[in-house]
């Protein structure tokens, strides 16, 4: 290989890379609430409660464990044409567990764990040029997330009183990448990087209140995984030029603050319904892409806006003397915090609008696509308990999201005429194994 095709080498790498943000955030935790429009925040009591509110593990009075999978494919459509988008799977583990404080400790705590791995990698994503067409947000389903849950059980001094505390955990990548040429005029090159956690903070209460009647409120802190990589040349073109230290850097996966409200009210012993409303503060997204060198320009901004999701859930519940089964469906409108595909303002490495000397602001295509989802979903369980009070359910899931058709400010790369259109849906479904003594 020669000495420039090397440096091109690296300089495609510097802005091309492959890792992927959380896939509950996508598609929700937990068979029963994702079969219930993924609520979860007024009622879910098991390890599902770790992501959707940890106040709800307050309420559980048996220890657990669990193991399922699930899996979901992407019918995806650009101006007609199927756009690829790799599907994904992962199995989920989570577990729960009374703490045996006795006295006035006594059914206070209960801790719990939730864990998403994809079958097939640790983190990935796809870190391309703003202007290359990309579904950003549902590219989001291939990283290892795992979550921590405290309740605490304060019926005591507050009848109906319960309190969260959890964290979220993703990975953040870093490290360096150093080339260059031995003393026998041999290229050679040193790697090293890092995997590193980063911890998010999760908050909920749930409140019971009379008629059978349950208000939880959780708030989720921004979820962000970055890459900080760089790339050293040494004594390529000896005498000749010094490159700069090239770097990657890279938000891959980005879950925005998040606070959401529900009521779980049961009518009857038989029927659950739940309805929520759940905020997230998407304006802070910054994009994929960083810098390249510490002078390289951004950019454009996306200019995400704000959004607000509502959500149903409904379920049903029959028993027969020691098996109990249950069906379940939810609906969500979900809008998209993402503005249609456009020219926007490039920024400096000040991140200040580009201007020309002529004092026109510099523009280029920005293409992250995104559509307004409705979902929508079914599930059921069936449950055996022993004699001795432990018992084993079953849960089954799945969800259709449907893309609705969505036509763009600008025509896709390479295109002329009217603004590209997108259009799609989305098929998951999966399965979980509990159980509990």
């Amino acid at each position: 290989m020669s000495r420039l095709h090397l440096i091109a080498s690296l300089l495609v790498l510097a802005v091309t890379s492959t890792a992927g943000a959380t896939p509950p955030d996508v598609f929700g935790y937990g068979p029963r609430t994702q079969g219930m429009g993924n609520t979860g925040v007024a009622f879910a009591s098991n390890y599902e409660a770790v992501f959707h509110n940890p106040a709800g593990l307050a309420a559980q009075r048996r220890a657990g464990f669990t193991l399922g999978l699930q899996a979901g494919s992407f019918e995806l459509e650009l101006d007609g044409q199927q756009w690829p988008l790799d599907a994904y799977s992962g199995t989920t583990l989570g577990f729960h567990i009374p703490l045996p404080f006795g006295g006035v400790l006594e059914d206070t705590f209960v801790i719990g764990a939730g864990f998403y791995t994809p079958t097939s990698t640790v983190l990935r994503t796809d870190i391309i040029f703003p202007e290359v067409p990309n579904f950003v947000l549902l590219a989001r389903t291939q990283s290892v997330h795992v979550m921590l849950g405290l309740g605490v059980n304060l019926d005591r001094l507050i009848p109906g009183l319960r309190l969260g505390l959890g964290v979220a955990t993703l990975a953040d990548i870093g490290g360096r990448l150093l080339v260059g040429l031995d003393g026998g005029n041999q290229f050679f090159s040193q790697t090293e990087t890092q995997l590193l956690a980063g911890f998010h903070p999760i908050v909920g209460l749930h409140l019971d209140l009379p008629g059978d009647l349950t208000i939880g409120a959780v708030y989720r802190n921004k979820v962000q995984s970055d890459i900080d990589l760089a790339i050293r040349a040494e004594n390529l073109l000896p005498g000749e030029l010094e490159l700069p230290v090239i770097t990657i850097t890279a938000i891959p996966q980005f879950d925005p603050h998040t606070v959401a409200l529900e009521g779980a009210w049961r009518p009857t012993s038989d029927w659950l319904l739940s309805l929520q409303l759940q905020y997230q503060h998407w304006s802070t997204y910054p994009g994929v892409v960083g810098k390249t060198t510490s002078n390289s320009d951004l950019p454009p901004h996306p200019g995400f806006r704000n959004t607000i999701t509502p959500r149903l859930g409904v379920e049903w519940e029959g028993q027969h003397r020691r098996t109990t089964a249950q069906l379940r469906g939810g609906y969500a409108f979900v809008p998209t915090p993402a503005r249609p595909a456009r020219l926007a303002t490039k920024r400096d490495s000040e991140g200040e609008d580009l201007v020309r000397p002529s004092g026109d602001p510099v523009q280029q295509p920005l293409r992250y696509l995104d559509n307004h989802r409705h979902l929508m979903s079914l599930g059921g369980s069936i449950i055996w308990e022993s004699s001795s009070g432990a018992h084993v359910q079953f849960d089954l899931f799945t969800q259709l999201h449907y893309l609705m058709p969505r036509t763009h400010d600008i025509p896709a790369e390479g295109t002329e005429g009217p603004g590209l259109e997108t259009r799609g849906w989305i098929l998951t479904a999966g399965w979980g194994v509990v159980f509990e003594w």
